[in-house]
């Protein structure tokens, strides 16, 4: 379980214990690895070239499921700003 602060930046809180989850809580599915613990990937994949946008990255951003599964989706500086290129849409 996750608890997820005002700024929308999440930490470890607990193992869930069956116990429903409370307001600022989140849970995610996770995997052991080399007994070290994974949850969706470690890559974040963008257009080559563009290295130096992410170089400040320090947080990871996330779209979780209802079941834990998470994907990452982008990419957030010290400061939470986003990093990369304008979005198209």
């Amino acid at each position: 379980m996750l608890q997820v602060d005002e700024r929308g930046v999440a930490k470890f809180k607990r193992f869930d214990d069956g116990t429903p989850l409370a307001a600022d809580e989140l849970r995610i599915r996770y995997r052991v690895r080399a007994d070290e613990v994974k949850f969706a990937t470690n890559a974040f994949f963008f257009q080559e070239g563009h290295a130096k946008i992410y170089e400040r990255a320090r947080y990871g951003e996330f779209r979780v499921a209802a079941d834990g599964e998470c994907l990452l989706t982008g990419m957030r500086s010290e400061k939470l700003e986003r990093l990369g290129a304008p979005s198209k849409q």
